[in-house]
């Protein structure tokens, strides 16, 4: 069977039994990165053709301004409107890479941008950030490659700017003091395990609140709150999480 499959496997790899036999199996007959990738190309649409009819869903201003337009179009000489999904952890001890998708015009390394957290409202100075993006990075698989810029319609990881941005945020040029954030993303599930934390040394509390901001941080399905009595909870998906916390 293996013969008609094309597969060829490692000596080692033939003492494998049952289900991980299964699955170094199929790695090799349909690795799930090759197989995902040409699903993506043959059935998704381009970001060009999906922002036309998605702009309603994404922006919240007015869908006749200049940034839905830019959206719309997905142009890349339009102003900047970046919205920054998730908080990646780096190399560099307590760092974060800021990742999200260029919905219109682009992004560069020395950039000064607008940073538009979750509880920004237009017109108002409250969780709004005027920062430099340090360096702009691409993923490649498991690779990251630096980029001098990254136009509309890709995905980009951006360094300097996770001290100002929790889990996500609305990055526009510096100057375009009119623009309205992009909607955050909805989850179809919510936080169900709530678990109250404490330091079993109480001098290790503050080493206890930053490793629970981190936490928080790279995870979107986790919640950090503080009760009225100083005790901290933890919410977390499923017990799983608790392992790694």
């Amino acid at each position: 069977m293996l013969q008609k499959l094309g597969v060829t496997m490692k000596s080692e790899e033939k003492d494998l039994m049952g289900k991980a036999l299964m699955k170094r199996v199929m790695q090799t007959w349909l690795p799930a990165s090759n197989a995902l990738l040409e699903m993506m190309i043959f059935h998704l649409p381009s970001p060009a053709t999906a922002q036309k009819y998605r702009v309603e869903n994404l922006y919240e201003g007015p869908l006749d301004d200049a940034y839905a337009s830019a959206i719309r179009n997905c142009d890349p000489e339009g102003p900047l409107m970046l919205y920054v999904s998730k908080m990646i952890p780096a190399s560099d001890k307590g760092r974060f890479f800021a990742f999200g998708r260029v919905f219109a015009g682009k992004v560069s390394t020395g950039l000064k941008v607008r940073i538009m957290g979750p509880n920004y409202v237009p017109g108002e100075k409250k969780d709004l950030y005027v920062k430099s993006v340090q360096r702009t990075v691409i993923w490649m698989g498991k690779r990251q490659e630096t980029v001098e810029d990254v136009p509309c319609g890709n995905t980009v990881a951006m360094v300097g700017l996770d001290q100002y941005i929790t889990k996500n945020a609305t990055l526009t040029n510096e100057k375009e003091v009119d623009a309205h954030p992009i909607r955050a993303m909805k989850f179809s599930v919510s936080p169900v395990v709530r678990v109250a934390v404490q330091c079993k040394v109480a001098s290790d509390l503050p080493k206890l609140v930053e490793g629970l901001k981190r936490l928080a941080k790279s995870d979107p399905m986790v919640v950090c709150t503080i009760e009225n009595l100083g005790s901290i909870l933890l919410l977390v998906l499923e017990n799983f999480t608790l392992r790694f916390a």
